[in-house]
């Protein structure tokens, strides 16, 4: 099976609303989850900043203090007409980017569909149904959740893992993959 390990960076946390800032996604084996292939990585045009106003003031402020909302409007290009229009155009080729990480449909057994891997990925699961509606029908409804299994180890007395806080896609895919390795190797040592 594979796992996609991926974040998102939104506009803010609802996807009927808002606008995907930001992809990352590396591909990994079941058998092997930590050992990511290639990352892959893209930064959406924002447009014309019509969806500014949906960004509340503490996403604003965290998206500018990471710089990707400069990013944002220098991938948007230099005019509205041209903000406007890219930004369908590079979600719908982020998405094709994406499914070409994955096995095509029929080429797996159905125990295999391909897994949504990350921290909290049933956000990003929510925000792919709408705006990449191919990729998330690609991908089994289960999810390989790094903040579940963290509560499932603090629970059982392991200490909290300190987050970064990058709010990147990039470093938040590799910030949930380190945790989950912390929690496997904590499980391992703890049995």
């Amino acid at each position: 099976m594979k796992l996609l390990w991926l974040d998102l960076e939104t506009t803010g946390l609802d996807p009927a609303r808002g606008k995907i800032l930001e992809v990352a996604a590396a591909v990994a084996d079941l058998s092997a989850p930590f050992d990511l292939g290639p990352m892959y990585w893209r930064v959406l045009p924002l447009g014309t900043w019509e969806h500014a106003p949906l960004m509340d003031d503490y996403v604003r402020s965290m998206h500018t203090k990471s710089g990707l909302l400069g990013e944002c409007e220098r991938a948007g290009g230099s005019t509205v007409a041209l903000a406007e229009a890219a930004h369908p155009r590079r979600a719908a080729l982020a998405e094709c980017d994406l499914l070409a990480m994955l096995p095509e449909p029929g080429s797996y057994e159905r125990e295999d569909t391909p897994t949504l891997a990350g921290s909290s990925v049933h956000f990003d699961h929510g925000w792919l149904r709408v705006h990449m509606p191919t990729l998330a029908a690609r991908l089994s409804h289960r999810h390989y959740d790094v903040s579940a299994v963290k509560l499932f180890c603090q629970s059982l007395g392991m200490p909290k893992l300190p987050r970064a806080e990058a709010h990147r896609a990039q470093a938040d895919v590799r910030e949930s993959v380190a945790h989950a390795q912390v929690c496997a190797k904590w499980l391992l040592a703890n049995r």
